[in-house]
Protein backbone atom coordinates (compact mmCIF):
# COMPACT_ATOMS: atom_id res chain seq x y z
CA UNK A 1 0.00 0.00 0.00
CA UNK A 2 1.07 3.49 -0.98
CA UNK A 3 2.19 5.79 1.57
CA UNK A 4 -0.66 8.30 2.56
CA UNK A 5 0.56 10.28 4.64
CA UNK A 6 -0.03 13.99 3.57
CA UNK A 7 3.70 14.84 3.93
CA UNK A 8 4.63 12.17 1.65
CA UNK A 9 3.01 13.09 -1.13
CA UNK A 10 4.36 14.53 -4.70
CA UNK A 11 2.85 17.63 -4.51
CA UNK A 12 1.87 20.40 -1.45
CA UNK A 13 -1.13 22.54 -2.70
CA UNK A 14 -0.05 25.97 -2.06
CA UNK A 15 -3.46 27.85 -1.29
CA UNK A 16 -4.34 28.08 2.45
CA UNK A 17 -7.74 26.29 3.49
CA UNK A 18 -10.36 28.12 5.01
CA UNK A 19 -14.01 27.13 5.50
CA UNK A 20 -16.19 29.32 2.89
CA UNK A 21 -19.24 30.15 1.20
CA UNK A 22 -19.78 27.75 -2.21
CA UNK A 23 -16.89 25.62 -1.22
CA UNK A 24 -16.68 21.68 -0.69
CA UNK A 25 -13.94 19.49 0.05
CA UNK A 26 -14.59 15.47 0.29
CA UNK A 27 -11.67 13.45 0.93
CA UNK A 28 -12.00 9.22 0.67
CA UNK A 29 -9.43 6.57 0.22
CA UNK A 30 -9.68 4.70 -3.55
CA UNK A 31 -7.11 3.35 -6.00
CA UNK A 32 -4.96 2.70 -2.57
CA UNK A 33 -4.30 6.28 -1.86
CA UNK A 34 -6.22 8.87 -0.44
CA UNK A 35 -7.80 11.37 -2.22
CA UNK A 36 -8.76 14.97 -1.86
CA UNK A 37 -11.86 17.00 -3.71
CA UNK A 38 -11.98 20.48 -3.69
CA UNK A 39 -14.53 22.73 -5.68
CA UNK A 40 -15.72 26.26 -5.36
CA UNK A 41 -19.57 27.56 -6.74
CA UNK A 42 -22.83 27.29 -6.43
CA UNK A 43 -22.86 23.97 -6.89
CA UNK A 44 -19.60 22.75 -5.23
CA UNK A 45 -21.33 20.14 -3.29
CA UNK A 46 -22.79 18.42 -5.52
CA UNK A 47 -19.86 18.30 -7.99
CA UNK A 48 -17.57 16.94 -5.45
CA UNK A 49 -20.16 14.19 -4.57
CA UNK A 50 -20.08 13.47 -8.16
CA UNK A 51 -16.60 13.15 -9.06
CA UNK A 52 -16.17 10.85 -5.90
CA UNK A 53 -18.61 8.59 -7.18
CA UNK A 54 -16.67 8.17 -10.48
CA UNK A 55 -13.82 7.68 -9.06
CA UNK A 56 -15.30 5.30 -6.66
CA UNK A 57 -16.86 3.55 -9.83
CA UNK A 58 -13.73 3.36 -11.50
CA UNK A 59 -11.79 2.26 -8.86
CA UNK A 60 -14.48 -0.68 -8.54
CA UNK A 61 -13.33 -1.42 -12.38
CA UNK A 62 -9.74 -1.41 -12.07
CA UNK A 63 -8.60 -2.56 -8.79
CA UNK A 64 -6.57 -5.74 -9.18
CA UNK A 65 -7.14 -6.31 -5.71
CA UNK A 66 -11.09 -6.45 -6.42
CA UNK A 67 -12.41 -10.27 -7.10
CA UNK A 68 -14.91 -8.44 -9.00
CA UNK A 69 -13.55 -5.61 -11.10
CA UNK A 70 -12.47 -5.82 -14.85
CA UNK A 71 -8.50 -5.93 -14.13
CA UNK A 72 -9.22 -9.14 -11.69
CA UNK A 73 -11.37 -10.88 -14.12
CA UNK A 74 -8.80 -10.51 -17.30
CA UNK A 75 -6.39 -11.51 -14.84
CA UNK A 76 -7.96 -14.97 -13.89
CA UNK A 77 -8.56 -16.07 -17.34
CA UNK A 78 -4.83 -15.50 -18.67
CA UNK A 79 -3.43 -18.05 -21.12
CA UNK A 80 -7.05 -19.80 -21.25
CA UNK A 81 -7.82 -17.98 -24.50
CA UNK A 82 -11.04 -16.19 -23.57
CA UNK A 83 -12.22 -12.85 -24.27
CA UNK A 84 -13.44 -11.38 -21.28
CA UNK A 85 -16.04 -8.58 -21.59
CA UNK A 86 -14.80 -5.21 -20.34
CA UNK A 87 -16.04 -1.68 -19.43
CA UNK A 88 -15.77 1.06 -22.11
CA UNK A 89 -13.33 2.96 -19.75
CA UNK A 90 -11.09 -0.05 -19.28
CA UNK A 91 -11.01 -0.58 -22.52
CA UNK A 92 -10.04 3.10 -22.91
CA UNK A 93 -7.66 3.08 -20.26
CA UNK A 94 -6.18 0.12 -21.11
CA UNK A 95 -5.46 1.13 -24.93
CA UNK A 96 -3.88 4.20 -23.20
CA UNK A 97 -1.22 1.90 -21.08
CA UNK A 98 -0.62 -0.28 -24.17
CA UNK A 99 0.41 2.82 -26.77
CA UNK A 100 2.26 4.32 -24.15
CA UNK A 101 4.16 0.88 -23.22
CA UNK A 102 5.23 0.91 -27.20
CA UNK A 103 5.56 4.66 -27.44
CA UNK A 104 7.84 4.42 -24.19
CA UNK A 105 9.89 1.11 -25.80
CA UNK A 106 8.47 -0.54 -22.51
CA UNK A 107 9.80 1.70 -20.03
CA UNK A 108 6.22 1.68 -18.91
CA UNK A 109 5.06 -1.90 -18.58
CA UNK A 110 0.98 -2.91 -17.43
CA UNK A 111 2.23 -6.53 -17.29
CA UNK A 112 4.99 -6.45 -14.50
CA UNK A 113 2.87 -7.29 -11.59
CA UNK A 114 4.48 -10.80 -11.34
CA UNK A 115 7.62 -9.07 -10.60
CA UNK A 116 6.26 -6.49 -8.27
CA UNK A 117 4.68 -9.09 -6.55
CA UNK A 118 8.18 -10.56 -6.13
CA UNK A 119 9.93 -7.59 -5.13
CA UNK A 120 6.80 -7.77 -2.12
CA UNK A 121 5.75 -4.05 -3.34
CA UNK A 122 2.25 -4.96 -3.63
CA UNK A 123 1.95 -6.88 -0.61
CA UNK A 124 3.57 -5.07 1.86
CA UNK A 125 5.87 -8.34 2.28
CA UNK A 126 9.71 -6.49 0.90
CA UNK A 127 12.08 -9.08 -0.38
CA UNK A 128 14.94 -9.38 -2.75
CA UNK A 129 14.16 -12.00 -5.62
CA UNK A 130 16.69 -13.79 -7.17
CA UNK A 131 18.09 -13.58 -10.29
CA UNK A 132 16.40 -16.43 -11.58
CA UNK A 133 13.34 -16.39 -10.18
CA UNK A 134 13.29 -12.72 -12.12
CA UNK A 135 14.19 -13.76 -15.47
CA UNK A 136 11.20 -16.33 -15.15
CA UNK A 137 9.36 -13.80 -14.34
CA UNK A 138 10.15 -11.25 -16.93
CA UNK A 139 8.92 -13.70 -19.55
CA UNK A 140 5.42 -12.54 -18.67
CA UNK A 141 5.85 -9.26 -18.86
CA UNK A 142 6.60 -9.11 -23.23
CA UNK A 143 4.06 -9.94 -24.51
CA UNK A 144 0.97 -7.97 -23.75
CA UNK A 145 -2.87 -7.91 -23.66
CA UNK A 146 -4.98 -8.18 -26.82
CA UNK A 147 -7.93 -5.82 -26.26
CA UNK A 148 -10.83 -5.97 -28.79
CA UNK A 149 -13.27 -2.90 -29.13
CA UNK A 150 -15.60 -0.93 -31.52
CA UNK A 151 -15.98 2.83 -31.48
CA UNK A 152 -15.55 4.77 -28.22
CA UNK A 153 -14.16 1.36 -27.04
CA UNK A 154 -17.62 -0.36 -26.67
CA UNK A 155 -18.47 -3.64 -26.89
CA UNK A 156 -14.66 -4.34 -25.57
CA UNK A 157 -12.69 -7.09 -24.21
CA UNK A 158 -9.48 -8.58 -23.56
CA UNK A 159 -7.23 -11.58 -23.65
CA UNK A 160 -3.94 -12.08 -21.74
CA UNK A 161 -1.69 -14.92 -24.07
CA UNK A 162 0.01 -16.24 -21.50
CA UNK A 163 -0.72 -18.33 -18.22
CA UNK A 164 0.64 -16.53 -15.17
CA UNK A 165 0.26 -12.85 -16.56
CA UNK A 166 -1.19 -10.30 -14.46
CA UNK A 167 -2.24 -7.19 -15.79
CA UNK A 168 -2.05 -3.74 -13.57
CA UNK A 169 -3.26 -0.81 -14.32
CA UNK A 170 -2.42 1.22 -11.05
CA UNK A 171 0.92 2.79 -12.94
CA UNK A 172 -1.87 4.99 -15.13
CA UNK A 173 -5.37 5.01 -13.03
CA UNK A 174 -5.04 7.80 -11.70
CA UNK A 175 -4.78 9.96 -15.42
CA UNK A 176 -7.74 8.86 -16.44
CA UNK A 177 -9.67 8.78 -13.14
CA UNK A 178 -8.63 12.23 -13.03
CA UNK A 179 -10.13 13.09 -16.93
CA UNK A 180 -13.00 11.54 -15.94
CA UNK A 181 -13.51 13.04 -12.82
CA UNK A 182 -12.98 16.52 -13.85
CA UNK A 183 -15.30 15.47 -16.64
CA UNK A 184 -18.08 14.84 -13.70
CA UNK A 185 -17.85 18.14 -12.25
CA UNK A 186 -18.48 19.87 -15.69
CA UNK A 187 -21.62 18.90 -15.65
CA UNK A 188 -21.87 21.63 -12.56
CA UNK A 189 -22.01 25.12 -12.18
CA UNK A 190 -18.48 25.89 -10.20
CA UNK A 191 -15.95 28.31 -10.38
CA UNK A 192 -12.76 26.23 -9.55
CA UNK A 193 -11.78 22.91 -9.06
CA UNK A 194 -8.33 20.92 -7.64
CA UNK A 195 -8.28 17.21 -7.66
CA UNK A 196 -5.85 15.54 -5.51
CA UNK A 197 -5.48 12.34 -6.55
CA UNK A 198 -2.95 10.31 -4.39
CA UNK A 199 -0.40 13.11 -5.32
CA UNK A 200 -1.66 13.30 -8.99
CA UNK A 201 -2.78 17.14 -9.19
CA UNK A 202 -5.64 18.55 -11.83
CA UNK A 203 -7.09 22.30 -11.53
CA UNK A 204 -9.77 24.23 -13.28
CA UNK A 205 -10.73 27.54 -13.06
CA UNK A 206 -9.10 29.86 -10.45
CA UNK A 207 -8.99 29.77 -6.32
CA UNK A 208 -11.45 31.50 -4.49
CA UNK A 209 -9.32 35.03 -4.61
CA UNK A 210 -9.17 35.06 -8.55
CA UNK A 211 -5.83 34.04 -8.39
CA UNK A 212 -3.85 31.32 -10.32
CA UNK A 213 -3.03 27.77 -8.66
CA UNK A 214 0.72 27.31 -7.36
CA UNK A 215 1.85 24.00 -6.79
CA UNK A 216 5.27 22.75 -5.46
CA UNK A 217 7.66 19.74 -5.89
CA UNK A 218 9.39 18.66 -2.79
CA UNK A 219 13.04 18.31 -3.01
CA UNK A 220 13.36 14.29 -3.58
CA UNK A 221 16.36 14.06 -0.65
CA UNK A 222 14.31 15.97 1.99
CA UNK A 223 10.89 16.16 1.35
CA UNK A 224 10.27 18.45 4.35
CA UNK A 225 11.47 21.08 1.85
CA UNK A 226 10.41 22.36 -1.46
CA UNK A 227 12.11 22.11 -4.26
CA UNK A 228 10.62 25.01 -6.56
CA UNK A 229 6.80 25.67 -7.68
CA UNK A 230 5.10 26.67 -10.81
CA UNK A 231 1.45 27.65 -11.35
CA UNK A 232 -0.77 24.81 -12.91
CA UNK A 233 -2.98 26.57 -15.84
CA UNK A 234 -5.63 23.77 -16.06
CA UNK A 235 -3.60 20.75 -16.60
CA UNK A 236 -2.45 17.54 -14.28
CA UNK A 237 0.76 17.14 -12.44
CA UNK A 238 2.40 14.30 -11.43
CA UNK A 239 5.96 12.90 -10.13
CA UNK A 240 7.69 10.29 -9.85
CA UNK A 241 10.46 9.01 -7.69
CA UNK A 242 12.59 6.37 -5.74
CA UNK A 243 11.88 7.93 -2.50
CA UNK A 244 8.07 7.13 -2.22
CA UNK A 245 8.21 4.01 -1.58
CA UNK A 246 11.45 1.49 -0.84
CA UNK A 247 12.95 -0.46 1.61
CA UNK A 248 16.53 -1.51 2.61
CA UNK A 249 18.19 -4.73 3.10
CA UNK A 250 21.88 -5.22 3.70
CA UNK A 251 22.74 -1.90 3.26
CA UNK A 252 21.44 -1.67 -0.13
CA UNK A 253 18.14 0.94 -0.63
CA UNK A 254 15.43 -0.72 -3.17
CA UNK A 255 12.79 1.60 -4.35
CA UNK A 256 9.96 0.58 -6.10
CA UNK A 257 9.60 1.75 -9.62
CA UNK A 258 11.04 -1.71 -11.52
CA UNK A 259 12.94 -1.21 -14.99
CA UNK A 260 11.39 -3.86 -17.17
CA UNK A 261 14.43 -5.25 -19.02
CA UNK A 262 16.06 -6.45 -15.98
CA UNK A 263 12.84 -6.65 -13.16
CA UNK A 264 15.11 -4.49 -10.95
CA UNK A 265 14.44 -1.32 -9.27
CA UNK A 266 15.32 1.58 -12.03
CA UNK A 267 19.10 2.74 -12.00
CA UNK A 268 18.57 6.11 -14.17
CA UNK A 269 20.30 9.33 -13.75
CA UNK A 270 16.97 10.72 -12.33
CA UNK A 271 15.80 10.93 -8.65
CA UNK A 272 12.57 12.98 -9.46
CA UNK A 273 10.66 13.27 -12.72
CA UNK A 274 7.05 15.76 -13.04
CA UNK A 275 5.32 15.28 -15.63
CA UNK A 276 2.69 18.22 -16.33
CA UNK A 277 0.29 18.10 -19.50
CA UNK A 278 -2.56 15.98 -20.32
CA UNK A 279 -4.09 13.71 -17.26
CA UNK A 280 -4.37 10.08 -19.04
CA UNK A 281 -0.30 11.18 -20.08
CA UNK A 282 1.20 12.08 -16.68
CA UNK A 283 0.98 9.24 -14.55
CA UNK A 284 2.12 7.22 -16.93
CA UNK A 285 4.92 9.12 -18.51
CA UNK A 286 6.30 10.57 -15.10
CA UNK A 287 7.12 6.62 -14.68
CA UNK A 288 8.52 5.76 -18.13
CA UNK A 289 10.94 9.08 -18.16
CA UNK A 290 12.15 8.03 -14.49
CA UNK A 291 13.33 4.71 -16.19
CA UNK A 292 14.57 6.21 -19.49
CA UNK A 293 17.20 8.53 -17.54
CA UNK A 294 17.13 12.57 -18.04
CA UNK A 295 18.65 12.00 -21.82
CA UNK A 296 15.95 10.05 -23.52
CA UNK A 297 13.60 12.01 -21.76
CA UNK A 298 13.85 15.04 -23.46
CA UNK A 299 14.95 13.53 -26.54
CA UNK A 300 11.43 12.18 -26.61
CA UNK A 301 9.91 15.42 -25.49
CA UNK A 302 11.75 17.34 -27.98
CA UNK A 303 10.52 15.42 -30.54
CA UNK A 304 8.82 16.11 -33.66
CA UNK A 305 6.43 13.73 -33.04
CA UNK A 306 6.65 14.05 -29.11
CA UNK A 307 4.32 11.59 -27.66
CA UNK A 308 3.84 13.61 -24.32
CA UNK A 309 2.75 16.54 -26.93
CA UNK A 310 2.92 19.57 -25.43
CA UNK A 311 3.23 18.38 -21.86
CA UNK A 312 6.64 20.18 -19.58
CA UNK A 313 8.80 18.10 -17.80
CA UNK A 314 10.98 18.50 -14.17
CA UNK A 315 13.59 16.15 -14.07
CA UNK A 316 15.96 16.23 -10.73
CA UNK A 317 19.55 14.24 -11.43
CA UNK A 318 21.60 12.33 -9.42
CA UNK A 319 24.06 15.56 -9.57
CA UNK A 320 21.26 18.00 -8.18
CA UNK A 321 21.17 19.39 -11.38
CA UNK A 322 17.10 20.97 -12.12
CA UNK A 323 15.79 20.16 -15.88
CA UNK A 324 12.59 22.82 -16.30
CA UNK A 325 10.84 22.85 -20.16
CA UNK A 326 10.03 26.07 -21.49
CA UNK A 327 6.41 25.63 -20.86
CA UNK A 328 7.03 26.27 -16.72
CA UNK A 329 9.21 29.15 -17.24
CA UNK A 330 6.71 31.79 -16.46
CA UNK A 331 5.97 31.70 -12.91
CA UNK A 332 8.64 29.28 -12.13
CA UNK A 333 9.94 29.52 -8.99
CA UNK A 334 13.31 27.56 -7.90
CA UNK A 335 14.15 27.19 -3.98
CA UNK A 336 16.94 24.36 -4.10
CA UNK A 337 20.00 26.29 -4.10
CA UNK A 338 20.41 26.15 -0.50
CA UNK A 339 20.80 22.34 -0.65
CA UNK A 340 23.31 22.83 -3.63
CA UNK A 341 20.95 22.32 -6.32
CA UNK A 342 20.97 24.02 -10.15
CA UNK A 343 18.83 24.38 -12.62
CA UNK A 344 18.01 25.13 -16.24
CA UNK A 345 15.31 26.18 -18.79
CA UNK A 346 15.61 23.54 -21.91
CA UNK A 347 13.31 24.07 -25.26
CA UNK A 348 12.56 22.34 -27.83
Amino acid sequence: MKKILCALCAFLLLSGCAARKNAAEVQFFAMDTVMTVTVYGKQAEEAARAVQAEINRLDRLWSRTRADSDVSRINDHAGDGSQVAISPDTAELLTAALEIMEESGGAFNPMLAPVMDAWGFTKEERRVPGRDELDELLKLTQDPPQVVCGKQFENASACLPLEGQKLDLGGIAKGLATAIGARAAQSYEIDGLLLDLGGNLYTQGRKPDGSDWRVGVKDPQNTGKLLCTFLLDGRTCATSGGYERYFEENGVTYHHIIDPTDGYPADSDLLSVTVVGDPALADAWSTAFFVLGSERALELWRGADSPVGEADLILVTEEGHVYVTEGLEKGFDFRGEENGYTYEIVSR
